[in-house]
């Protein structure tokens, strides 16, 4: 061929339209697996026939290995899906599928692409581990996408140009790389893995799709992952918003479709309890092994909606029994399942590995309407009997500022005694002049006492924190000071505060503000544990107490997140979670150093109770009869103690005010006898 013909052919290879090709047809025909792959050389749909209907749903294109119905067999219409959900179990080719796709959207009808990881760390070992062996045992990519080593290449590890299109492999934690380039094709690898609000910008699943409202029709999203926890699952909502599809095999023995349902027809053999059997749950009712029912039963297998969904979402559920012969065999899923009987977090990993089902965890999600049952009769702006010391938190809001007052008694009992909501914009002072009214009221509690405010703690999270910053630092006498939520997990709930003033010489200025940072989580962990708890207990048992004058908000917000074990993270069931912030702020409070109520003993609590709660011998009590000289001898000896009323305690820290007390009991030189109002003890201070 001469130089003339082979420019010729170059031209017309070039301006030839790209034929219609599916995903399934294109992974088929051109995809190789590479020599580290379990099983290397050419892919064959017949090894996974369950990834067709997938891939033929995210194509647009027309299947005819999905149904309408069971007696329906014409080929299922696809034009209108733009999204694909797969909830899917472990090891079941769910992965290569992505693959698939990103490799068909490079080499036909090309356009950009997005694909979205959990971590940064995720995309790179994706890149190593997933694309780079495919594009380099793939020819048909291997023209389309140079080697990132090579020089001139224009690629590198998390950039891939190709003819007509760029891919980019972004992290879920930076919402800026999730909606800075206008993309065709998105994939989402392993979404219940990702952050639920990245940036304070949203969700990243919701940035990164939107890249793609300028398409259309013609644009696909590709979402897949192993479901987790019940409600909190990305994968599971995607799917509830979707047609539910599920994969139907034919009974070996009468031919009634089914889908696999662990919990209704796995059963060991009685026979041989080796060997595992699935019982027919639509005909017949008979058991029949692994081999057969993926032999006889796959064959004129089919996917079939079981919801109406939205119209453009496809979702599917694929479950560890449906993995080819030789991958994973219902015998080891069953010694997994017996294992996982008396092992929590085995049940939970086999729930979401081998079942693809969200595990329910009952006891970690508190409903907002037992709490309020639990209400009190106490109104707000009232201290109940039992309260001896209040603090308050502050939650900073671009409009509003919400404060907290919480009350504290013996054993960390802890009661709301008031929720407010100040509006205003922070970045002005008539907001924070409120604050300081309303910190500044004193609060009589029922014997007569005026309580204030010990500490005052002041959230500078989110778009105030300069604001924040300022009003902290000219209050640190009055008892306020900054907090923010720790970055790093399982910290204690108050730690080491760090100074953020500066001098002109760039050093930090020790007597300026200081951030105290917060451990939410192991404070979380506490009101949490304090609120499953106090289920079971009476009123005076409880450790967590509210009004009655608190409305629904209030408990929906203070139940606003609930912990996801196989994450070991705090998950948001509603956007607005102030409540539980300030509630968390409050215990920040407690645990200060000025404070340190946790580190309270029983000759600490009474002292305290002594100033708050004075207690006199009844005026009105009879009188010993003359004949008992043992009770006249006893009131003749009884020391007579004057008591001070105490008008008000002021705002200094508690730790003074115990004293006070204490020292009024010290004061007193003779010894108390037993009947008084005061216990004989020393000054705690001294020891």
């Amino acid at each position: 061929m001469g130089a003339t013909e082979a420019f010729l052919k170059t031209i017309t290879e070039a301006i030839r339209p790209d034929r219609r090709i599916g995903i399934a047809e294109w992974s088929e025909k051109h995809r190789i697996l590479p020599e580290s792959s379990p099983e290397p050389g050419k892919w064959r749909n017949e090894r996974t026939p369950y990834l067709v209907g997938i891939m033929d749903a995210l194509s647009g294109q027309a299947s005819s290995v999905t149904r309408y119905a069971h007696d329906d067999d014409r080929p299922f219409d696809n034009s209108r899906v733009i999204t694909v959900g797969l909830m899917k179990g472990h090891q079941l080719g769910g992965s290569a599928l992505g693959e698939n796709f990103v490799g068909r959207c490079i080499t036909t009808a090309a356009g950009n692409i997005l694909a979205v990881f959990a971590t940064y760390d995720d995309a790179e070992k994706w890149e190593m581990d997933r694309f780079e062996p495919m594009r380099s045992s793939t020819p048909d990519l291997r023209r389309r996408v140079r080697d990132a080593m090579k020089k001139g290449s224009e690629n590198t590890k998390l950039r891939k140009k190709f003819p007509g299109g760029l891919m980019n492999l972004v992290s879920a934690t930076r919402a800026g790389r999730l909606k800075s380039t206008t993309v065709r094709y998105v994939l989402l690898e392993e979404i219940d893995e990702y952050e639920l609000n990245v940036d304070g910008q949203g969700n990243p699943i919701d940035l990164a799709t939107n890249r793609t409202s300028n398409f259309g029709r013609r644009a696909k999203i590709f979402a897949n992952s192993t479901p987790t926890i019940k409600r909190r699952s990305q994968i599971e909502k995607l799917y509830e918003r979707g047609d539910q599809r599920r994969y139907f095999v034919r009974c070996p023995d009468c031919g009634s479709p089914q889908f696999f349902d662990w919990h209704k027809g796995m059963r060991r053999s009685p026979d041989d309890p080796g060997v595992v059997l699935y019982y027919c749950q639509t005909g017949c009712g008979a058991g029949n092994p692994e081999s057969v029912w993926k032999t006889r039963g796959y064959e004129g297998a089919y996917w079939m909606p079981t919801a109406v969904g939205d119209g453009r979402t496809a979702s599917f559920h694929l479950s560890a029994l449906y993995a080819p012969l030789g991958w994973r065999p219902w015998s080891d899923l069953m010694d997994d399942w017996d294992a996982a009987q008396t092992d929590t977090e085995k049940m939970i990993a086999f729930v979401n590995n081998a079942l693809a089902e969200c595990w329910e965890d009952k006891s970690a999600e508190m409903k907002w309407e037992t709490i309020k049952r639990r209400a009190e009769p106490y109104k707000l702006r009232t201290v109940p009997p039992g309260c001896l010391l209040l603090t308050c938190a502050v939650d900073t809001q671009n409009d509003r500022l919400e404060a907290e007052i919480s009350g504290w008694g013996r054993g960390m009992r802890n009661w709301t005694v008031d929720h407010v909501v100040l509006r205003g914009d922070p970045a002005l002072p008539d907001v924070w002049n409120q604050l300081d009214k309303y910190l500044d009221t004193p609060i009589t509690n029922q014997f007569g006492v005026s309580m204030r405010i010990e500490l005052c703690a002041v959230d500078t999270g989110g778009g105030r924190t300069q604001d924040a910053y300022d009003y902290c630092r000219l209050r640190r006498h009055r008892g306020v000071f900054a907090v923010k939520g720790a970055k790093d997990k399982h910290k204690p709930i108050i730690g080491r505060p760090t100074d953020q003033d500066v001098t002109v010489k760039g050093k930090t200025y020790a007597n300026g503000v200081k951030l105290w940072p917060v451990g939410t989580d192991t404070a979380k962990n506490r009101v949490f544990g304090a609120l499953l708890a106090d289920e079971d207990r009476e009123i005076v048992d409880r450790r967590m107490h509210f009004s009655t004058d608190l409305d629904d908000e209030y408990f929906e917000q203070l139940t606003a997140e609930a912990y996801n074990p196989s994450k070991d993270r705090w998950d948001k069931l509603r956007k607005r979670n102030e409540a539980l912030d300030l509630k968390v702020y409050n215990f920040a409070c407690a645990y200060h150093p000025r404070l340190r109520l946790n580190a309270y003993q029983d000759s600490d609590w009474a002292a305290l109770e002594a100033l708050i709660e004075p207690r006199v011998q009844d005026l009105f009590a009879s009188v010993p009869a003359r004949g008992d000289a043992a009770a006249e001898q006893a009131l003749a000896e009884t020391t007579v103690v004057e008591v001070e009323t105490v008008a008000e305690v002021d705002g200094a820290a508690i730790g003074e005010a115990v004293g006070s007390a204490s020292d009024r009991v010290a004061a007193v030189e003779a010894p108390v006898p037993q009947g008084t109002w005061i216990p004989r003890r020393e000054n705690w201070l001294r020891r």
